[in-house]
């Protein structure tokens, strides 16, 4: 009796023991299987996708629309609108004037108007028509002022005001005090000032244009400028920053690729290589190194809802300043590329940067979203 016991006492813990592993081996599985399956159905954000086949592009941020729509391009690939949800591209097919779109606005009747290399299309909400400029005009930059009247950039081709009936030649051919008669051939940005004044900037060595409505003022840097920058260009980065000193009557730079008005009324000037430069109705202030700005140059600036201005540069990632100290963000810290050409912010507040080799990310404040796949 003792010893039929014994053998079901031990045959009772086998089985035990079996139904025990068994079942810890099983619990396990769906631990992974869960695991597994929360990866795979994790939200990923959506992409800008190329159609037209370009490579190494640059995205562009363009516009915030009063829809709250954003607007992007990419030379090639036409125009994309974000809606929150997904990327709507525009191209030839749909009726856009040219594949290479360079500037995008939204005039006060809501038309969006994208500046082509043939013009300038209309876009309605549903389709593209001809925008009543010359097709022959390849569009850098666009801007309605308050009375309602487009400018824009012709490259090539200086400066144009249309108000609604007629084409008027702002700025084309000027005397420069270094280069004698000189074709503007390269408008990178107009803003317009809380005062009603026109700036234009330029990439092909004419600085800055302020325009009053009457007269054209031109801002270009001092006499050493030149002598130490034009004069030795071929060794300009060897000796510019030791025998250079940027006097404050005169602007660092005489090639500016963005201008952004601050909260008090101060003109902001990204320029090639030196820095960046306020002005403030009466002076120049250069911002390089010495007061925390660490890249040689910059591309855009970008005053976001808040009054923080917002920098991006060619190698360096973006900055941003609170008025008293910049601060740095790049591909450490979540960036697609530190090569960023421009900014936009969106109607909750996050920033858009645009890069090179075709990235896109989003910030919101903390992190960093991407919303391409980079070439590079």
């Amino acid at each position: 009796m003792t010893k039929i016991l014994r053998t079901y006492i031990l045959l009772s813990l086998l089985l035990m023991t079996v139904f025990c592993i068994s079942c810890n081996g099983h619990t396990s599985s769906n631990q992974t299987a869960t695991k597994k399956d929360t990866s795979a159905t994790k939200k990923q954000s959506p992409r800008i996708i190329r159609t037209m086949g370009t490579q190494s592009e640059n995205v562009n941020c363009q516009l915030l629309d009063k829809d709250g729509n954003i607007w992007f391009s990419i030379k090639g690939e036409g125009a994309y609108r974000y809606d929150g949800i997904s990327f709507t591209n525009f191209t030839m097919r749909n009726g856009l004037c040219n594949n290479d779109v360079n500037a995008i606005i939204q005039d006060r009747t809501g038309n969006i108007l994208l500046g082509t290399n043939n013009g300038i299309c209309k876009y309605d909400g549903k389709t593209f028509a001809k925008y009543p400029v010359p097709d022959t005009l390849s569009i850098i930059c666009m801007l309605e002022d308050k009375d309602g009247n487009i400018w824009f950039g012709a490259k090539n081709k200086g400066i144009y005001r249309y108000d609604g009936r007629s084409l008027t030649t702002i700025l084309y051919t000027y005397k420069h005090v270094k280069f004698g008669e000189k074709q503007e051939k390269y408008i990178s940005d107009i803003i317009q000032d809380k005062s009603g004044n026109i700036w234009f900037s330029s990439w092909n060595r004419g600085g800055v244009w302020r325009y009053d409505g009457t007269i054209l003022t031109q801002f270009l840097p001092s006499a050493d400028y030149y002598e130490y920058f034009e004069d030795e260009r071929s060794n300009a980065r060897l000796t510019t920053y030791t025998r250079y000193t940027h006097s404050p009557k005169y602007i660092s730079d005489d090639m500016i690729s963005s201008i952004t008005e601050d909260k008090a009324g101060n003109i902001w000037f990204a320029t090639r290589r030196h820095g960046l430069c306020r002005y403030d109705g009466n002076m120049f202030t250069s911002f390089g190194k010495n007061e925390g700005f660490l890249s040689e140059g910059a591309h855009t600036i970008f005053k976001d809802a808040k009054g923080t201005l917002w920098f991006t540069t060619e190698k360096d990632g973006i900055w941003c300043y609170d008025g008293k100290t910049f601060k740095n963000y790049n591909k450490a810290d979540g960036l697609i590329n530190n090569s960023v050409m421009n900014v936009l912010e969106d109607k909750e507040g996050n920033l858009w940067f645009g890069t090179r080799w075709c990235g896109l990310s989003r910030f919101d404040g903390k992190t960093f979203t991407t919303f391409s796949e980079s070439d590079n």
